[in-house]
């Protein structure tokens, strides 16, 4: 009698091999054929290949123990080991209180009341107003798909309530970057995350901001420093328009809106300013970096500006009163077009518009000192010999002013500068000008 194999993982598709199988091949046939098991037995394995993306997760450092600490390799020189300072009695005491409450209590229970009122709790579980999950609470470990920053400084701000003093971070680079710069700033030890030089220096002068900012208020005397402020900001917002945004490039690249998991790529770029850390969005930040003529990089003093906006008609997500997705829709908005270039790049530019402002200036010193005005210095030109069809010489002026001035603001602002654009003819001249000048050298100089 046949054995019907079961369903779990170790039983083999009919025809695999042996006498069971060839007298149940038949059978296996008749109920689906044998070209679709294979696609399906191939899809399955291509979906057990495909490495599930990591989960974001905070949790309290495991201290190793102290053989494990001191141990060596038998091979290399003997070294005395490093003192590890013991952990504070307060803290020591005050994590173990802690997890004796949570665990008793369940998660969730000893969440700070500020992380509360950001997210919707259900459970033990946390949701943004919409219905996306913003973090789990498992108690001894926080866990979250997201990248945002006010979950990661929540989740920070819990792990301070339960006296965690060290963390462990896991998950993708950019979460256990901002975990790291979040829990460093609140005074925390980071493991999972190795910090650059340059973060290490951004690090550094954000604590120190922090602290002056608590020197100045008495209120603050004896509290530990608050984290820098951060501003999340929309490339649609018009607070952004025509002004240059200044500050440190820390990081830039392409992301989900906001960091939310089911919103649509973006794109940001994050500047470290003079009052804390500021984050800008916007889909044309791509391409600004693409044509960046400065090409700035991580670390490097940058300006931002959006030059203009431009009407655009997008296709969004249509979401449900749960949060989930139930279909798409138009959305007419703007898109603002902008200009990332390394700050010395505006001050160069800045000093060009005012020469071009400047109508004592000869137009040929003006290009011998800014290359770059060539085009420039044509068109106003251009708008000099347009403007003969004035028979008011006050008439004239005007418009020449008008062009000038608009010309300049172009400058100012950092807009592509006009191009030299020579007529075929022109071309053709001065090629034939070209041949032409060994001969005159041979044609005598009349006395």
């Amino acid at each position: 009698m046949a054995t019907t194999p079961s369903r779990g993982t170790d039983a083999k598709p009919a025809g695999s091999g042996g006498a069971a199988d060839s007298a149940a091949a038949p059978m296996a046939t008749s109920r689906e054929p044998a070209p679709s098991r294979a696609a399906a037995n191939s899809k399955a394995a291509a979906q057990a290949e495909t490495p599930a993306p990591p989960e974001n997760s905070i949790r309290p450092s495991r201290r190793r123990p102290k053989d494990m600490r001191e141990s060596r390799p038998t091979d290399s020189p003997r070294q005395e080991p490093k003192p590890v300072p013991p952990p504070d009695a307060a803290i020591r005491d005050g994590q173990r209180r802690r997890g004796r409450a949570v665990a008793a209590e369940g998660p969730g229970t000893d969440v700070p009341q500020e992380v509360r009122e950001r997210f919707v709790q259900v459970g033990n579980t946390f949701y943004f107003s919409d219905g996306v999950r913003a973090f789990t609470d498992k108690g001894h470990r926080l866990t979250t798909p997201s990248e945002n920053t006010e979950v990661i400084r929540s989740l920070v701000t819990i792990a301070q309530v339960r006296g965690w003093s060290e963390i462990t971070v896991r998950g993708t680079e950019r979460f256990r970057k901002e975990a790291w710069f979040a829990a460093r700033t609140a005074g925390l030890e980071v493991r999972g995350y190795a910090p650059t030089e340059f973060e290490q220096g951004h690090l550094v002068r954000a604590m120190s901001r922090g602290r002056a900012a608590a020197t100045a208020d008495p209120a603050a005397d004896g509290a530990p420093p608050a984290p820098p402020p951060r501003q999340e900001i929309s490339a649609a917002s018009p607070r952004n328009q025509t002004a240059l945004v200044t500050g440190r490039l820390i990081d830039h690249g392409r992301a989900t809106y906001q960091h939310d998991p089911k919103a649509r790529m973006s794109y940001f770029v994050k500047l470290e300013t003079p009052r804390g850390d500021r984050v800008i969005w916007g889909v044309d930040l791509e391409r600004s970096f693409k044509e960046s003529l400065t090409r700035p990089r991580i670390g490097d003093e940058v300006g931002m500006r959006a030059v203009r906006q431009e009407p655009v008609k997008i296709r969004t997500q249509a979401r449900g009163a749960d949060g989930n997705v139930v279909g798409e829709k138009d959305l007419e908005t703007h898109r603002n077009r902008w200009i990332v270039e390394k700050r010395d790049f505006f001050e160069s530019r800045a000093a060009a518009a005012r020469t071009v402002r400047d109508t004592t200036v000869d137009p040929r010193l003006a290009v011998k000192q800014h290359p770059e005005l060539v085009g420039t210095y044509l068109q106003v030109h251009a708008a000099e010999l347009a403007a003969r069809r004035f028979r008011d010489p006050e008439d004239r002026q005007k418009f020449v002013a008008k062009v000038r001035s608009a010309l300049a603001d172009s400058v100012a602002v950092g807009e592509a500068l006009p191009p030299v654009r020579l007529r075929a003819r022109d071309v053709d001249a001065r090629e034939a000008r070209a041949r032409r000048a060994p001969e005159r050298e041979d044609v005598p100089v009349r006395g």
